[in-house]
């Protein structure tokens, strides 16, 4: 969820993201309900789908190790998502998804909830009452979720002994007091969740949205049968917030765990692969609103070209991997966050961070003398280049970076 925040960057915008812990017997810890809450109290109502959309696209701007460590998450879940028209790229390994007391029970219902099994979710039953065709998603799922506010202790013996049969863990929600928790244990609850726990907490970060001029390019690949990851690429290379969720979503891993070493934005598009590209671009279209574009960000674009640039010149390996460590090491500037911030919150990979954030190794020296460029050439106006190889990336680099700026500034 994003919003402009007074005395922030004029292109960033804050993301706020809820979350409430959920344990087990034992008080450990073992996941947290990520929740949507507005930046403002007078911010505009919107559907369940985009909560969704933005509860997602924070997490993975914040990142996940930063939000909720190596426990799981729980989403809540609309129709759309169920079905598939507001998809989830939160890896399925590691996140629960639940199914809304709202959402009917129908074969399209039971498909889509059948789907998100077969790729690795969980599902949890949110607000479970026993209603028609409950039985259908209790095959499916792993937990149910009863809320103590809204159920009555006469009732919830027999509810309780209706969901045994289907093998499932059950979780007592809105428990308020301690004897609340010992009435659900009483009954064979397993997990908790409320304020007798601990109250929703929220966590901030610092995003940059996507402009409307790459939206409307990622929505024209939508339209394409077969996606091009050149092309998505291009689009990317001009949008340092996308480029950090890209990052994030495919270091992070899919499936089992598996944690990716991930270096540039043409690897991170092969590993998630056309699927969850797809489902990541309706996602963006979904919840993202258009940036502003002050001169941060042709610094931030001039800066990862004339990186890449110079790799090539310099013999310094693959140029594309240069221009994700210059354009990372510029996020500062963007977000109005300092970079020792970003490099404890960033899941990339290592050599990035030495080379954008730390400045060590080849690489990093690159992106160091880049910057000492950028910088003395903003306060003097002139840098001294013998060789003249700075001065001529740095033209070819703005003549390349700043006709997609004026369109911007053009699209509003």
């Amino acid at each position: 969820m994003t919003a402009a925040v007074a005395g922030e960057h004029p292109l960033s915008v804050q993301v706020v993201v809820a979350r409430q812990p959920i344990v087990d017997l034992d008080e450990e810890v073992v996941g947290f309900e990520l929740l949507y809450r507005p930046q403002r109290p007078d911010a505009p109502a919107i559907s369940g789908e985009q909560m969704t959309a933005q509860v997602v696209l924070g997490a993975l701007t914040i990142g996940l190790d930063q939000l909720v460590g190596d426990k799981a998450m729980f989403c809540n879940a609309e129709r759309g998502v169920i079905t598939g028209s507001t998809p989830v790229t939160l890896p399925p390994h590691r996140t629960v998804i639940e199914v809304l007391e709202t959402v009917a029970v129908d074969d399209d219902t039971v498909a889509g909830c059948r789907e998100l099994v077969d790729a690795g979710f969980r599902l949890a039953l949110d607000d479970f009452t026993w209603t028609p065709g409950a039985e259908r998603l209790l095959e499916l799922a792993s937990i149910v979720k009863i809320d103590f506010l809204a159920v009555s202790r006469a009732d919830l013996p027999a509810l309780v002994d209706k969901c045994r049969p289907f093998g499932v863990r059950l979780l007592a929600e809105k428990v308020e007091t301690l004897d609340d928790i010992a009435f659900a244990k009483e009954l064979g609850f397993e997990l908790f969740q409320g304020y007798a726990i601990e109250r929703p907490d929220i966590v901030h970060g610092s995003s940059i949205p996507a402009s409307a001029v790459a939206q409307v390019q990622l929505a024209m690949t939508l339209l394409s049968e077969d996606i091009e990851f050149e092309e998505v690429e291009e689009v990317l290379r001009r949008e340092p917030g996308l480029v950090v969720q890209v990052l994030q979503m495919a270091s992070v891993g899919s499936n089992h765990g598996l944690r990716r070493q991930v270096r540039t934005v043409r690897e991170a598009l092969v590993l998630l692969g056309t699927t969850r590209i797809r489902q990541w671009i309706a996602l963006t279209i979904l919840s993202t609103q258009p940036g502003k574009t002050p001169d941060g960000l042709a610094t931030a674009l001039v800066r990862a070209r004339m990186a890449e640039t110079l790799a090539g010149l310099r013999g310094l390996g693959a140029p594309e991997v240069a221009f994700t460590a210059g354009l990372l090491s510029a996020l500062d500037l963007l977000l109005g966050v300092e970079l020792e911030q970003l490099e404890r919150t960033m899941d990339i990979d290592e050599v990035l961070k030495d080379a954008a954030f730390r400045r060590t190794g080849p690489l990093g020296l690159l992106v160091a003398d880049v910057v000492r460029y950028q910088d003395q050439l903003d306060e003097t106006g002139a840098v001294e280049d013998p060789s003249g190889e700075l001065d001529a990336a740095a033209a070819a680099s703005f003549a390349w970076a700043m006709p997609y700026v004026s369109s911007l500034q053009t699209a509003g």
